[in-house]
């Protein structure tokens, strides 16, 4: 039996509604939280949401979900400064 990607290797998932709203699993923290970007770690590297009006609807250890006007999403090397 093949087991999903995202399941094997323990990969975020992002789910996409839109430019609204990002549902977020499999992360590890928050490092930055501000209206206009959201920094989180992953296994591996950390995600940057830009946009305007952002916010953490909900988080738990597991999932999250963002909402706002999500402008990019870019991914970076944990070894990478972010910004």
């Amino acid at each position: 039996m093949k087991l999903p990607a995202d399941v094997q290797y323990n990969d975020v998932l992002i789910r996409a509604s839109g430019n609204r709203e990002l549902l977020i699993e499999n992360y590890k923290g928050i490092l930055l939280y501000t209206a206009e970007e959201i920094v989180i770690t992953c296994k591996g590297l950390s995600l940057r949401i830009c946009g305007c009006d952002l916010k953490i609807a909900y988080f738990s250890g597991y999932d999250m979900k963002v909402t706002g006007n999500v402008r990019s999403i870019s991914y970076r090397s944990n070894g990478d400064v972010c910004c």
